[in-house]
């Protein structure tokens, strides 16, 4: 009688305790990895989205304007966008004794390629009295009835106007010299200085020969 043999059973070998730690270790590094990419994404975002505001913001451009007139300094000077009519002088050396800044705008805002013009302060006629008329209550700008030639004194024409001091309204009073004209005959004398000889005239522009000739005997210069 043969003896029956007891059935043969292979258990499997249990996992090593180092498997374990190896996957836990590349778990660890696969998480940070993860976290590392997510950072950097937003970081890069972030500094991205910061230059493109800082590209965006324009630099306002510089106006070029010519000052003239009763300033210390005419001429053409760059100011900043937005400046007003009293940095354009300011820069210009500021106005001269006289200067009429009642009539000037200083604080309009300067535009590029203008002009800003300071006008001179009007000069006032000044009348001259006859020390020898009894009868103040007559003509008190007559001169004096000895006097041969009653439309002049010291051989000035009381009627002849002065261009170096003549105003607004004297220059338009002689014939063919409007309001534009007299602009430009004042203008030309605080740019270039007191008129020397009559003939300076012809250098501004629209008064010519015929002009200067029917204006000549009305003005003088002294």
């Amino acid at each position: 009688m043969q003896t029956q043999q007891k059935p043969h059973y292979t258990t499997a070998p249990p996992h090593s305790k180092l498997d374990v730690r190896v996957i836990a270790v590349w778990v660890s590094v696969a998480i940070a990895a993860v976290f590392a990419l997510t950072g950097a994404y937003f970081w890069g975002a972030s500094n991205a989205s910061v230059t493109e505001v800082e590209i965006l913001i324009p630099t306002p451009a510089p106006v070029i304007v010519q000052v003239t007139g009763e300033v210390n300094a005419p001429g053409v000077y760059e100011l900043n966008a937005q400046d007003r009519v009293l940095t354009a002088i300011e820069v210009a050396g500021g106005v001269t004794e006289y200067a009429d800044i009642e009539g000037t705008n200083l604080a309009a805002v300067v535009k590029d390629g203008t002009r800003v013009f300071v006008p001179r302060i009007p000069s006032t006629p000044v009348s001259i009295f006859s020390n020898q008329t009894s009868n103040t209550s007559a003509d008190a700008t007559s001169v004096s009835p000895s006097t041969s030639n009653p439309t002049s004194v010291n051989g000035v024409n009381l009627n002849q106007i002065d261009l170096n001091t003549a105003t607004i309204e004297q220059l338009t009073s002689l014939p063919e010299i409007g309001q534009t004209r007299a602009n430009q005959i004042i203008a030309y004398r605080s740019a270039v200085g007191r008129f020397s000889t009559l003939e300076q005239l012809l250098e501004i522009n629209g008064i010519g020969e015929k002009t200067l000739e029917a204006i000549r005997p009305l003005i003088v210069i002294q």
